[in-house]
């Protein structure tokens, strides 16, 4: 959610300096005054207007470029450049601390792009994170550039550059740019015929989908990893990418999705003998079933559950399937049905020595009588919790004010 703040607060400032470019476009041509475009707006100061001292003329003119040497004194001048503006940001002067970023990645593209896309990476994250929208903006435009000269003006491309570009595009806030150009890398890949890029370029697809909550998205790329990982018998990688649809499917409420992929990694973790992700397992796929209704199956799974952990005296666990199963036959009012399974897990908590865990379930018991009316075994289920509250030091009053409410629904007239 902070994310999609943050992105409509940019889309509502580049708004208002669109809106504010029509209208002073509108009054020239009401006073029959020539526009001039060029001149409408400051120019980028990522862009090169005049000669720099650190660089020789030769070199800013064209003429020649820069020898071994020169390159290491300006790679060590740029350094200065940015720990300087690394001080002035910790001292408050944001405005200070990027003039110097600009001026550093102005001369960085005299390294070469990928010095350049390495500055623009490092101060891009600083200016998302400072939510300077316009320095953003600005990068997000170089990028472009960087990006035609990529993909337009060579004949083969270089994956990897575009693939940091992708990263730069992610670092400022452009997450749909970098997702268009990766799919642009995806291609590429294919037409070479080349399984690691793209996988590569498909996990960072399905990543950055994620953190975007383009869920669809996501899926698709993930569906394909696994596939390649299936085609190569990469089972930890298979795990991985199933682990993802799982958590995506459920996001997406497609619950008989979620419950197949489970499924499917239940049987992964069994041949390794995890009872516990075998455990975990069986409470998502029983949480699914609850949830599209299939109570038999939901509980089937609760159950199964439970004895697993049972079985391997992994008494966390067994308590959270009972704890799923009870609050599962309540809402479904099946109270014998809850009781039963709240009276098996006092015997767990008593096994486990987990006396806040006897207390809350005591307090579980006694809302359930007292919805019942069965008021004394309320009386007696919160008396029990109050006792293990004192011992606690924790929830007192709590228990006092139910033992006080039941009390007094006990002497209401409609019961004498």
């Amino acid at each position: 959610m902070a994310f999609l703040h943050l992105r409509f607060r940019f889309l509502t400032v580049s708004a208002n300096v669109l809106a504010v470019a029509t209208l002073l476009g509108s009054l020239t041509f009401a006073l029959g005054v020539r526009a001039e475009p060029e001149n409408s707006f400051p120019p980028s100061p990522l862009e090169l207007t005049e000669p720099d001292p650190l660089i020789p003329e030769a070199v800013w003119e064209g003429a020649t470029e820069l020898k071994p040497e020169e390159r290491r004194q300006l790679d060590r001048a740029l350094d200065t450049l940015n720990a300087r503006a690394q001080a002035a940001l910790a001292q408050g002067d944001a405005a200070t601390a990027f003039e110097l970023w600009n001026r550093e990645i102005r001369l960085r593209r005299f390294l070469g792009t990928s010095a350049e896309l390495e500055a623009l990476l490092r101060v891009g994250s600083i200016a998302w994170q400072q939510e300077n929208f316009y320095q953003a903006q600005v990068m997000t435009q170089r990028l472009r550039q960087l990006q035609a000269e990529q993909l337009e003006e060579r004949e083969t491309p270089n994956v990897e550059v575009l693939q940091r570009l992708a990263q730069a595009y992610e670092e400022v806030g452009a997450r749909q740019a970098a997702l268009d150009l990766l799919e642009r890398v995806l291609a590429i890949a294919r037409d070479r015929n080349d399984p690691i890029t793209e996988e590569e370029t498909l996990r960072q697809i399905a990543r950055i989908a994620l953190q975007d909550l383009d869920y669809e998205e996501a899926a698709a790329a993930y569906r394909e990893l696994r596939e390649m990982a299936v085609s190569r018998g990469d089972r930890l990688s298979e795990a991985y990418y199933l682990t993802q649809l799982a958590y995506i499917y459920d996001q997406l409420r497609r619950y008989e999705d979620a419950i197949a992929v489970k499924q499917e990694l239940e049987t992964y973790y069994r041949t390794l003998n995890d009872i516990a992700k075998v455990t975990a397992l069986k409470l998502a796929i029983g949480d699914d079933y609850a949830a599209i209704g299939q109570l038999n199956a939901a509980v089937t799974q609760f159950q199964d559950a439970y004895r697993l952990a049972w079985e391997a005296l992994q008494f966390y666990r067994a308590q959270e399937a009972l704890d799923r199963l009870a609050l599962l036959y309540e809402r479904y009012n099946e109270f014998d049905a809850a009781l039963q399974v709240y009276r098996t897990q006092l015997d767990v908590h008593q096994l486990a020595r987990d006396t806040y865990g006897l207390m809350v379930t005591y307090d579980r018991i006694g809302k359930l009588q007292q919805r019942r009316q069965n008021y004394g075994p309320a009386l007696e289920a919160f008396r029990r919790g109050l006792e293990l509250a004192r011992q606690l030091g924790n929830r007192e009053a709590y228990f006092q004010v139910n033992i006080e409410t039941v009390m007094q629904e006990m002497s209401a007239p409609n019961l004498q």
